[in-house]
C-alpha cells in the first residue's frame, strides 16, 4: 500500500516554521508533524496541498515552490511525500482538525525524535536547505 502525502514546510516572516501536533487517535498520535495531507485520486499535489492546508490550519496558500519528494516504508505502507515551501501565504492559522497542539518554531529547533519517522529526512533537508539559503543571502 503506497500513499502520496503533499506536505507545507510554511516559513513565516520571522523565518518560523509551522508545525502541528497530531491527535492521540491517529498513527504517531502526540507525534509533531509538517500541516498537510493526502492526495485524493487524480488530484495534483499543489492542488492537494492548497486544500489540505486550507481545511486543517486555515490558511490560504499565495504561492509554493516544489522542495523535494522523499520516499519513506513503514511496516504497513510506503509513504510518499511531497514537500513543498510556503511562504506567502494569508490567514492566521489555527487547528481545524482536532490537532492538539500548533506553534511556530525556528529551523534549529526541529527535533526529529518529536516526529513521525517519515518525516526525519524531511526536518535535515529543510535544515539544510534552510540554512544554506541564509547563508548566501
Amino acid at each position: 500500500m503506497s500513499i502520496e502525502v503533499a506536505v507545507a514546510v510554511i516559513v513565516n516572516e520571522q523565518q518560523r516554521i509551522l508545525i502541528t501536533q497530531r491527535p492521540f487517535n491517529v498513527p504517531h498520535g502526540g507525534c509533531w508533524e509538517f500541516p498537510g495531507g493526502k492526495l485524493e485520486a487524480g488530484e495534483p499535489p499543489g492542488t492537494a496541498l492548497i486544500r489540505e492546508i486550507k481545511e486543517e490550519v486555515g490558511l490560504d496558500i499565495l504561492q509554493y515552490k516544489l522542495l523535494s519528494e522523499i520516499n519513506h516504508q513503514y511496516s504497513d505502507k510506503e509513504v510518499k511525500l511531497i514537500i513543498f515551501l510556503v511562504e506567502q501565504f494569508s490567514g492566521t492559522p489555527s487547528c481545524l482538525e482536532g490537532q492538539l497542539d500548533m506553534k511556530w518554531v525556528y529551523q534549529h529547533e526541529l527535533n526529529p525524535k518529536h516526529f513521525p519517522e517519515a518525516n526525519h529526512k524531511v526536518i535535515a533537508m529543510i535544515q539544510n536547505y534552510l540554512c544554506c539559503r541564509e547563508s548566501i543571502s
